[in-house]
């Protein structure tokens, strides 16, 4: 008999898992971030930085929207597998990129920042013809195609310059990249990358996640506008050295995240789906976008919160919206892989409530907690923040596991 192909699941999990993995890490390394040094931009700092935004969040990222895309745009994949395939690289790379940058290693950056950069484009290209067909649609997915080619155009850029930045770290690249090219770099990969990202998604999930849609369908055209136009203001200001720009486009960024908040919170507060910790995720993660938004105004104004905005950009606002789809998505995708691709089971079948009400404490005392302690400059603080969130992810993988054991017994039952 002909050997029948491997099934391909909706996400791909080893990606998924990986992303998890990525995310446990992040809070051990902040914990002994906090324990050995100040935690300030240097070069440990960025191994966490870039650990949190390329191994949890874009490849949990890179891993959805490998059911995103053609869900979203009703096209069909051009060279899925490859796309998948190089889920692996991309991952490989991001860890040889946080051990250069933990242990001091400059001449490494330069090599792991080329083979992500490789990896992305491996997936991007069979990405970008897939999208292709979706622009001659139907209005909607023409839309939707238009959206997501920004933000993984957006990604792109982000690549490209952190490419330039670890060439100009180990000296082979002019050093006054590393002057304009970090907020260049953070502009387009938390706003125009994740942050579009999330909230283009968002729009969609939601729906399934509370029961409610959007009563203000000019909100998400608001919001998707401003957040790519306040990047390219904050580009052009660093670039033509025009601090009134850059306030100009990081207002928009504020603007638009507040059309966005209060849409969603609209959507939240007629929500009739009974399980509620993935719309209490949802909620918290629409908060600390405005928060990191406000301290990032701050950073402008002078104040020394950079590290602070950061933190709550990342662990915060992005975070917790992953943990919110985690808490929906990524369980359903556990229970297709036990029952089938058809299984309807929904999340709040399977997860433990309490486990999902602690996790989400836990999170959010630790982004909270973090924050206090960047601004004030509290290592004790900042080390409990990151063993609370180590707590949260040890509480989440629980819940997870207890998911799956319930998945896998309920299979059984009907075998």
């Amino acid at each position: 008999m002909p050997q029948q192909p491997r099934r391909l699941h909706w996400i791909p999990p080893f990606a998924f898992g990986a992303g998890q993995l990525a995310h446990g890490l992040s809070w051990i390394l902040l914990v002994v971030l906090a324990a050995g040094r100040p935690f300030t931009l240097g070069l440990p700092a960025l191994a966490w930085l870039h650990l949190v935004a390329l191994g949890w969040l874009t490849l949990t990222a890179l891993a959805v929207l490998v059911h995103v895309i053609p869900q979203f745009t009703d096209v069909s994949w051009k060279g899925e597998r490859i796309a998948r395939g190089a889920l692996l690289p991309y991952g490989l790379g991001v860890a040889v990129l946080v051990a250069a940058f933990w242990t001091g290693s400059t001449s490494a950056l330069p090599w792991a920042a080329t083979l992500i950069a490789l990896a992305l484009a491996a997936y991007l290209i069979p990405a970008a013809f897939t999208l292709a067909p979706a622009f001659t649609g139907p209005r909607a997915e023409a839309a939707v195609a238009g959206a997501l080619s920004i933000t993984l155009s957006a990604l792109l850029v982000a690549v490209g310059i952190g490419v330039a930045l670890t060439l100009a770290l180990d000296g082979r690249a002019p050093g006054s990249l590393l002057v304009t090219g970090p907020p260049i770099h953070a502009s387009f990969g938390l706003i125009g990358w994740l942050t579009v990202l999330v909230m283009g998604v968002s729009t969609r999930t939601v729906r399934p996640i509370s029961g409610a849609g959007s009563r203000f369908p000019w909100a998400h055209i608001v919001a998707g506008t401003l957040e790519p136009a306040g990047v390219i203001a904050i580009v052009a200001g660093v670039l033509l050295a025009l601090p009134a720009i850059v306030w100009l486009g990081a207002l928009a960024l504020l603007a638009g995240a507040i059309v966005y908040a209060g849409n969603l919170a609209d959507i939240l507060r007629r929500a009739t789906v009974k399980h509620r910790p993935p719309q209490a995720f949802l909620a918290a993660g629409a908060g600390w976008l405005v928060a990191g938004l406000v301290l990032a105004l701050c950073v402008l104004a002078g104040v020394p919160w950079g590290p602070a905005a950061v933190y709550v950009m990342l662990v915060g606002w992005i975070g917790q919206m992953v943990n919110a789809h985690i808490h929906h998505i990524g369980v359903r995708l556990i229970a297709t892989i036990a029952r089938g691709d058809d299984d309807e089971t929904q999340p709040g079948e399977l997860l433990v409530t309490p486990l999902s009400w602690t996790c989400f404490a836990f999170f959010q005392f630790a982004v909270a907690a973090g924050a206090v302690a960047l601004i004030a400059g509290l290592p004790a603080l900042l080390g409990a923040a990151a063993l609370t969130g180590l707590a949260g992810w040890l509480t989440l993988g629980a819940n997870i596991a207890s998911a799956a054991r319930r998945a896998t017994a309920a299979r059984r039952r009907l075998c």
